[in-house]
């Protein structure tokens, strides 16, 4: 009943869709983007394999290869870990899943009831049993979409009553298993609206923040902590909106014009990272769909890196440190890595922190934190006892909270996730591909902890789980 429901609502939201001044809206803007094409530069090859899952491992060994200094024994044993485990992951296919008989299917709902009652008595201990009967009952795979739709709609229920450590884990959950069942078609014929509706929010809220700021936070580096957090993240809708553009027009010149917007408007808020995302995926997306030839990527990807240089040491000049460009870029990269060395003899083997600094991605929760680590950043800096927001690489949260096992399980997951994407040709394919890439990259020295980073990554899980069309 609620399947037959759910697909009701569907077909009619679909339809009033087709019906609308926003669909019409969406139509002629992509038409507008029909360019007349600039001449190819044909000279010169570069392989698009390099933009295969394993370019982030070449990139991770060059980050390393560049510091001054050693690290300890824990932090190095962290590293051939996490890269163990991102290879492990890149060739881990789909498994086959084993299921029970559906005879168990009312023993399991009856179960699954009781753990839900029990919550209200010992919620944490009960939380942890109900998703065992949870997860059986997918494995019957009877009435998968009316089970899990149910418990995703209650989950939601008790969210917005504010009961996140109760509900989150279910809403999650019920969402991978509901993913499982749903056709990928479904939303890869809506990308259009979506990049559409990803471009529109962007600019209007870059344009908020902006506004709301007084001035361009690139020139008053030092103030960019006053953003309004929820219109900054907003904002950064503009360079995946951007992406899937590319991807869904395939012109050179529409493409050129998509990303120095995106690059200017990024720049202008003062943050390097999304300057060198959009110029990173685009390339990638670019080379994906034969937008730009291989000798165009490389020069692109040349650019890209001595933007991020400038970008780096540009924050040097105003603030008069007196730091040349590669001084500041070996520096930087040394003092990140000695934090993450920190975190890495912090969390051990099994993590320190339990996962305080992923709760800390969440603003509303951030603010709960100690001192203040109101973002992960900041609470690794309270840990390390400095007083501006600190990078500790891909694996400095995940050793500090989860340690050595979180590392191994957290690099798989990611290797897993890149190669699931790299398979998917489709045009959103390409576009999260080109995306959760180019973060995983930056995020080497970043590290991948901001919120909408993280929502990226789960949706784009969940796309992989969806059934090919």
């Amino acid at each position: 009943m609620l399947e037959e429901a759910a697909s009701k609502i569907i077909s009619f939201l679909e339809e009033e869709y087709e019906r609308s001044a926003y669909k019409r809206c969406v139509e002629r803007g992509f038409e507008v983007l029909h360019f007349k094409e600039i001449p190819r530069t044909e000279w010169g090859t570069f392989p698009e394999k390099f933009m295969s899952p394993y370019s982030f491992i070449i990139v991770f060994i060059v980050f390393l290869g560049l510091s001054d200094h050693s690290l300890s024994g824990m932090g190095t044993l962290g590293i051939v870990v996490a890269l163990a485990g991102f290879i492990v992951g890149v060739n881990l296919k789909r498994m086959k899943l084993p299921q029970v008989p559906e005879k168990y299917l009312y023993v399991l709902l009856v179960l699954f009831g009781a753990c839900l009652v029990g919550m209200l008595y010992n919620w944490s201990l009960f939380l942890k049993l109900g998703l065992v009967p949870m997860v059986l009952l997918f494995l019957t795979r009877k009435y998968t979409k009316e089970v899990f739709i149910t418990v995703f709609l209650g989950s939601l229920l008790v969210l917005y009553r504010g009961f996140w450590g109760a509900a989150l884990p279910f809403t999650l959950i019920s969402l991978v298993f509901l993913a499982t069942v749903v056709r990928s078609s479904v939303v890869d014929r809506n990308l259009k609206v979506i990049a559409f509706t990803f471009l529109g929010v962007g600019v209007l809220f870059w344009v908020l923040d902006v506004l709301l700021f007084g001035g361009f936070p690139l020139v008053q580096p030092e103030a960019r902590r006053s953003l309004d957090a929820t219109f900054t993240m907003l904002s950064h809708l503009l360079p995946i909106g951007c992406v899937m553009g590319i991807v869904i027009t395939k012109n050179r010149t529409a493409s050129m014009v998509m990303v120095a917007v995106s690059v200017i408007l990024m720049a202008l808020l003062g943050y390097r990272t999304q300057v060198v995302l959009v110029m990173l995926a685009s390339c990638i997306a670019a080379l994906a769909t034969k937008v730009i030839t291989g000798a165009e990527a490389g020069l692109v990807l040349a650019g890209t890196g001595g933007v991020g240089l400038a970008l780096t040491s540009l924050r040097d000049v105003i603030l008069n440190t007196g730091t040349g460009v590669l001084d500041a870029v070996r520096t930087r990269i040394s003092v990140t890595l000695d934090i993450y060395d920190m975190m890495a003899n912090l969390g051990g083997v099994l993590g320190y922190t339990k996962g305080q600094v992923y709760v800390a991605a969440v603003p509303s929760l951030a603010r709960l934190m100690p001192k203040y680590a109101y973002s992960p950043r900041w609470y690794i800096a309270e840990m390390v006892g400095m007083n501006v927001s600190a990078t500790s690489t891909i694996l400095g949260p995940l050793a500090v909270d989860f340690g050595l096992v979180g590392i191994g399980l957290g690099m798989v997951f990611l290797g897993y996730l890149l190669s699931r994407l790299y398979e998917r040709k489709t045009a959103l394919g390409v576009s999260l591909y080109s995306i959760v890439l180019a973060y995983s990259i930056i995020g080497i020295e970043t590290g991948i902890v901001d919120l909408e980073v993280i929502l990226i990554f789960f949706l784009s899980f969940l796309y992989t789980l969806t059934l090919k069309s």
